[in-house]
């Protein structure tokens, strides 16, 4: 899963991820063409990404949770700051909620102990960082207060903190 990280989006990378070729191959394409300025072009494409990504999160399969949800967190990163860049705030923390979202009912839904919940745990570490961060370059935004406290309902409906 470890390769050499290609320029893209807010974070400035993605790893390639051989368990999921399509993703990869969007997300070359992605990078590409923000490389070259071809901004509705880079969008397209990390929008197709992050719906290839969705679309593994609803398979369910396994063997490919971290590399779904690694793939998910990515992409959503990307696009994000794809749509910061091009004067588009709000957009970009829906997006970054959005997947914070969808990690915290992935650890709601299933358990700790499972692939998808280990990896719900891990990614939403990035995605509540980037809320945060998104949160502090561009001021307080309900939808990220939102993601924020769906997250928190996860710390407090445990015995042990998430975040």
């Amino acid at each position: 899963m470890q390769s050499s990280p290609q320029p893209a989006g807010q974070d400035g990378h993605f790893i390639p991820l051989p368990a999921l070729p399509g993703w990869t191959r969007a997300m070359r394409q992605a990078s590409q063409a923000q490389c070259l300025g071809q901004v509705t072009r880079a969008t397209a494409w990390y929008r197709e990404a992050l719906g290839l990504a969705f679309q593994q999160l609803d398979t369910g399969h396994t063997e490919h949770a971290d590399a779904c949800l690694c793939a998910l967190v990515s992409s959503t990163r990307c696009l994000s700051g794809l749509l910061v860049d091009q004067g588009q705030p709000s957009l970009a923390a829906a997006t970054l909620a959005d997947t914070h979202t969808a990690l915290v009912r992935l650890m709601l839904g299933r358990p700790r102990v499972s692939a998808w919940g280990k990896a719900a745990v891990w990614h939403s570490h990035d995605t509540h960082a980037a809320l945060v961060s998104h949160w502090e370059a561009h001021g307080p935004d309900p939808v990220i207060e939102g993601a924020l406290r769906a997250g928190c309902l996860v710390m407090n409906a445990t015995a042990r903190a998430v975040h």
